[in-house]
């Protein structure tokens, strides 16, 4: 009886809010041989005088629990957390109570107070980030609220309490970083043991890498954090599909935090310091070069669009970008026009005077991105205008030449042609290989090139192999020229499409031109699935059609094949087989084609059903699904055009920001005395330095992280 009601007894019964008269519940509680019984009275809320008696009485008598737990499993300590009463924590603390996961516990109820008071006190500094080992029901893993993986600081990274991880970092804690998803140190150990633990603790980690508060926190660098680790997270989501949404999510708040840190420029000032703002130490970067809007390069690199289309960022690059033009966009349409084409028009001219005197006034105003932009972009209209006239066979020449030499149009477009090719090489110089192929308009510009490299080739094969003239007709079918002039037909319409690039640069024209983009992508998901349904037919059909190839004395005007007037052998052979399925879809294969002379009616109807059922699964089902993913395609650009399109206008304009490049196609490739003083310096670092270049260079630690690997 006298341990029934003693006040310690009592204890947690003493920590709960006000609660009306109800019947007194009874929970047994056992600690090893021992048997509590507890009434839980319900006394006032908080009762400090009521706890602190208690606790006294518990000295007295030894097998009193003061750690005992009510019946939802709570201890006392948990419960004055819950209330946030702070002096009764104090008190409890004071006697010794085992903390078990209260930290935890009041982080995820974000009580600061709480908090603070637990960090700072003696039974819990050494357990911040592990549970002590206490031989209790409390402190059982199997019974915690949390999981093994969890720390204070990922928890309150996962709250996102400024506070809480404020108080956190400045004792320096820190978050173990996960390990390479491909990781072969540990992961195979932990797929093997638990894979569905293993992933959950590492979205747990990443969840709490990507909390705003701890990345402003904790690294010199937030906004350069936020690039790299919502790159990482958008990364891993490809590789962890099953937490796909997860990872894309995390990605998506990285990149929101660092526009948010953008928003809070309040001067063009800050904003260019921001933006221009570069980690000398950074891998990114090349710390022998000076780095102009160095941060926004690295969004682009690491595709932050909601940082690179903010407001502020693209007023201080429409800014730079009309840098010598102010108020041009309040100018009148034709206006505009007019300038633009007087510049073009004296693009010569300016170049000219750029390689004499590269320093001078007017040498000056060609380097502006603005006035590059239009000098470029005539350079490559003349080149179009170039292949125009040669298409057009304005020079008459011998047409059964078999080595024609070159005309003088095709004289005047070789410079460009060098131009063009001089100016992907430094490109990919500057920019590095990778960093090249990533661009699909290199990849056009690499074909392009070489097609050109390509029919120059085959038409000096020509000139020096062939000097006689010969009917055209009796030429074989593999000669230089015919494949040269092939060959040159392609690379005309790489050349006319390349122009589609410049319409990033118009607001009404760049959102239609980033949907085609995306639309080619679904073609090529399209061709995948069409290439292995064409194939399995074209097999079928050739198979059943292969014994009935008839010669081409046989048909109607000695003529073979699908182009012929009267089609036939439309499935006598693989290769033509394929063409005549491909072709079927533009309703230019007649079905008559599956008829054979022979009277095999039953091959005939065969033949016909697969040709039908091809039909059917191309046009009806491959077609308009085709149609519904363009459509989804131009959606997704349409929902978000303003964006998509300021990061791709951004990365046309970055790319006439930088040093370099100034002078167009034909002109880059004449020596200018700035080019020529460049190598000099070049040569002269490389053959009198006695150490290697660069050694000068400041070298400092990578930029310091707040995460340190979890295998130290």
């Amino acid at each position: 009886s006298r341990i029934k009601e003693s006040p310690a007894v009592n204890l947690v019964s003493l920590c709960l809010p006000d609660r009306p008269d109800e019947s007194h519940d009874t929970a047994v509680l056992q600690e090893g041989e021992r048997t509590v019984v507890a009434n839980h009275l319900y006394p006032p809320s908080g009762d400090y005088a009521g706890v602190k008696h208690a606790l006294r009485e518990a000295e007295v008598y030894y097998n009193i629990d003061v750690n005992c737990l009510d019946p939802l499993g709570r201890s006392a300590l948990l419960i004055a957390i819950e209330n946030e009463n702070l002096e009764i924590m104090e008190l409890l603390l004071d006697h010794g109570i085992h903390t078990g996961d209260a930290l935890l516990y009041a982080i995820r109820k974000e009580v600061v107070g709480a908090v603070e008071l637990l960090l700072s006190h003696r039974s819990v500094s050494l357990s911040v980030f592990f549970l002590p080992k206490v031989p209790s029901l409390m402190m059982d893993s199997q019974f915690s609220e949390f999981t093994p993986d969890i720390t204070p600081i990922m928890l309150a990274a996962h709250t996102n309490n400024y506070e809480i991880i404020k108080l956190l970092v400045q004792r320096k804690v820190t978050i173990p970083r996960p390990h390479q998803i491909r990781c072969d140190c540990i992961l195979l150990l932990l797929l093997k043991v638990d894979s569905l633990r293993h992933s959950r603790s590492r979205l747990n980690i990443y969840k709490a890498l990507a909390s705003p508060s701890l990345i402003a926190l904790s690294s010199e660098d937030p906004i350069l954090t936020a690039f790299r680790l919502g790159w990482e997270l958008k990364e891993l989501s490809k590789v962890e599909n099953e937490f796909r949404q997860e990872y894309e999510e995390l990605s998506q708040q990285c990149k929101r935090f660092a526009k948010d840190l953008l928003d809070q420029a309040r001067s063009s000032r800050e904003l260019e310091t921001i933006l221009n703002h570069r980690d000398d130490q950074s891998e990114e970067l090349d710390p022998r070069q000076c780095h102009n809007l160095a941060k926004l390069k690295l969004a682009i690199k690491y595709h932050q669009k909601e940082f690179v289309a903010q407001p502020n960022c693209q007023q201080l690059l429409a800014t730079l970008w009309y840098d010598g033009f102010p108020g041009w966009r309040r100018r009148h349409w034709a206006v505009k026009l007019v300038t633009c084409f007087i510049i073009g028009l004296l693009f010569p001219v300016f170049s000219l005077i750029y390689l004499l005197a590269p320093k001078s006034a007017l040498g000056n105003f060609i380097k502006k991105p603005f006035i590059k932009f239009i000098c470029h972009t005539a350079s490559y209209l003349t080149f179009l205008f170039l292949l125009l006239l040669a298409s057009q066979h304005i020079a008459r020449t011998n047409l059964h030449m078999q080595g024609p030499p070159p005309t003088v149009v095709e004289w005047m477009i070789l410079p460009w042609v060098l131009g063009f090719i001089w100016a992907e090489i430094k490109e990919m110089w500057d920019g590095g290989f990778t960093e090249y192929i990533h661009d699909w308009w290199n990849l056009m510009d690499f074909a392009m090139n070489s097609l050109y490299l390509a029919t120059i080739s085959l038409k000096i094969v020509a000139y020096v192999k062939y000097n006689s003239s010969r009917p055209r007709e009796e030429w074989e079918m593999w000669h230089p020229t015919l494949i040269a002039e092939a060959l040159f037909a392609i690379a005309n319409i790489f050349s006319s499409l390349r122009l589609i690039s410049l319409f990033t640069a118009n607001s009404h024209l760049g959102p239609l031109q980033i949907s085609l983009g995306r639309m080619l992508l679904d073609i090529l998901k399209f061709l995948f699935i069409y290439c292995l349904v064409l194939l399995a037919f074209a097999n079928g059909l050739n198979q059943l059609y292969f014994y009935y190839e008839t010669k081409a004395s046989e048909e109607h005007n000695n003529c073979k094949g699908i182009r012929c007037e009267r089609q036939n052998n439309a499935f006598s052979t693989l290769f033509e087989t394929l063409q005549s399925l491909f072709w079927s879809i533009f309703g230019l294969l007649n079905l008559y084609v599956t008829n054979v002379k022979a009277r095999h009616e039953f091959t005939e109807f065969i033949g016909a059903t697969m040709f039908g059922t091809y039909n059917v699964i191309s046009l009806v089902v491959l077609l308009n699904m085709l149609i519904a993913m363009m459509n989804n395609s131009y959606q997704l650009i349409a929902d978000h055009a303003d964006i998509e399109w300021k990061f791709a206008r951004t990365k046309l304009w970055m790319s006439y920001f930088d040093e370099g490049g100034t002078l167009p196609p034909p002109f880059n490739i004449v020596p200018s005395p700035k080019s020529v003083w460049y190598l000099l310096m070049w040569l002269h670092n490389k053959l009198c330095r006695r150490g290697p270049l660069g050694d000068d260079t400041h070298k400092c630690e990578n930029l310091r992280e707040f995460t340190v690997r979890a295998s130290k």
